[in-house]
């Protein structure tokens, strides 16, 4: 079932006199077209896209966490579900047609998109690297045992 996510616009036989309704990508192009839909402006539009494919490359570099998997990370495990559910949102959004409730939507996600990558998680890998070390650490005159 390889055309299963395929939209069904893609096989109606080519018209040079007619215009298809709605121009649609592949599936795995969605969230990205959402994202240059979302905003008005053409070319920042445009360099979003691009900036939302690139920042993808530049995960290595933006994580600074001591831990390099995440399993010992569990407020990065759930603020990578938010990610993932609001990439799953961009993508529903990418296939719809460019109207009102669309538009606003398409812009928030794309912003909680950007905000993740440059808020979220340089936050929680902060957040994360100085757990272990409050965990250890020890108040004034208190006794050897640690914290927890």
């Amino acid at each position: 079932m390889p055309n299963v996510l395929g939209d069904s616009e893609n096989y109606v036989e080519a018209n040079p006199m007619q215009t298809p309704a709605a121009i649609v990508p592949e599936w795995y192009l969605l969230p990205f077209y959402a994202i240059l839909r979302s905003i008005p402006n053409k070319l920042v539009g445009v360099i979003a896209m691009f900036a939302a494919i690139l920042v993808l490359l530049m995960l290595p570099m933006l994580d600074t966490s001591k831990l390099r998997g995440m399993t010992f990370k569990p407020f990065t495990k759930l603020v990578f579900w938010f990610f993932i559910a609001n990439f799953l949102a961009l993508m529903v959004l990418g296939a719809k047609h460019v109207e009102s409730p669309y538009i606003e939507l398409g812009q928030i996600c794309t912003f909680l998109y950007f905000a993740w990558f440059f808020l979220l998680l340089p936050a929680i890998s902060i957040f994360e690297n100085v757990m272990p070390s409050l965990r250890y650490s020890q108040p004034k005159g208190s006794s050897s045992k640690p914290l927890l």
